[in-house]
C-alpha cells in the first residue's frame, strides 16, 4: 500500500491551509466545504458521512472489502453517486494492492474503536457477513453461499480436533462440526466416491474412542453417527 486511503482528503486539507484552491472538480467541492461554503448535494452528503464517526466507519468497512457502490446502496440506501464521491475523496479502495494490505490496514487501525472492530470483522468474514450484520436481517444471502460457508467452517472446526486434547471443550465442539461437515459433503453429491469421507469418519471414530464421555458430557453416539 503506497498511499493512505484518505490521500486526496489530506491533499485538499493541505491546499486549504495554504489558501490554494485545488484543480480537480471534486476536490474543489471539498475545498468549498472546508471553507464553510456550499457545495453540490452529493459532495455535501459524502462530507456529512465522513464527519459522522459511525457512518464513516460503516461505509469505509464496505469499501475496504471491495463492495461496489450498488451493493452499498442496496444495504445502506446511500446512492451510488454519493458513495463514488466518498470513495474518491475520503477512502480510496484502489490504494490496497492485495488482501495483505487490507488485513494490515484493519488490524492496525487506531482512529476509532468501533471502526477497528468493524473493519476487522469485515476483513475476517467478508462482505457477505458485513451485509448481513448491517442490513439488520433484511439481506438474504444466497443458499449456495450458506452451504459453502457451513462446509468450509465445518472443515476448519473439524481440523481443530488435531490440535486440542480430546477431552477438551474445543475438541468436543470440533467433533460436532466435523460431523456436520461430513453430512454436508455427503449430501452435496450422493453419487460421487465417498471413500475419502469414510476414511475421515474412521479416523475421527478412532479419536473419539479416546474421549471419556463422562468428562466430556457428550455421549459417543452423539459425536459421530
Amino acid at each position: 500500500m503506497k498511499k493512505n486511503p484518505d490521500h486526496r482528503l489530506c491533499s485538499v486539507i493541505a491546499a486549504h491551509r495554504a489558501a490554494k484552491k485545488p484543480s480537480g472538480s471534486v476536490e474543489k467541492e471539498l475545498y468549498a466545504l472546508l471553507s464553510n461554503n456550499t457545495a453540490q448535494p452529493d459532495a455535501t452528503s459524502a462530507y456529512d458521512i465522513h464527519s459522522h464517526p459511525y457512518k464513516r466507519e460503516v461505509i469505509e468497512s464496505f469499501l475496504l472489502v471491495g463492495s461496489t457502490p450498488a451493493e452499498i446502496e442496496d444495504i445502506l440506501k446511500v446512492s451510488e453517486s454519493i458513495t463514488e464521491i466518498y470513495a474518491y475523496l475520503f477512502f480510496d479502495p484502489d490504494v490496497f494492492e492485495n488482501e495483505l494490505d487490507r488485513i494490515s490496514y484493519a488490524y492496525t487501525y487506531t482512529k476509532d474503536p468501533f471502526g477497528y472492530e468493524l473493519k476487522k470483522f469485515a476483513v475476517d468474514l467478508g462482505k457477505e457477513s458485513l451485509k448481513i450484520r448491517m442490513s439488520r436481517g433484511t439481506y438474504a444471502i444466497p443458499a449456495t453461499d450458506v452451504q459453502d460457508g457451513i462446509r468450509s467452517t465445518a472443515y476448519l472446526m473439524g481440523q481443530m480436533v488435531r490440535v486440542n486434547p480430546m477431552d477438551s471443550r474445543a475438541a468436543q465442539a470440533s467433533l460436532k462440526w466435523a460431523q456436520l461437515g461430513l453430512r454436508a459433503a455427503a449430501e452435496e453429491d450422493a453419487e460421487r466416491d465417498l471413500g475419502g469421507i469414510d476414511k475421515v469418519k474412521f479416523e475421527l471414530q478412532e479419536k473419539d474412542e479416546t474421549t471419556n464421555a463422562k468428562k466430556s458430557g457428550i455421549e459417543q453416539d452423539e459425536i459421530l453417527h
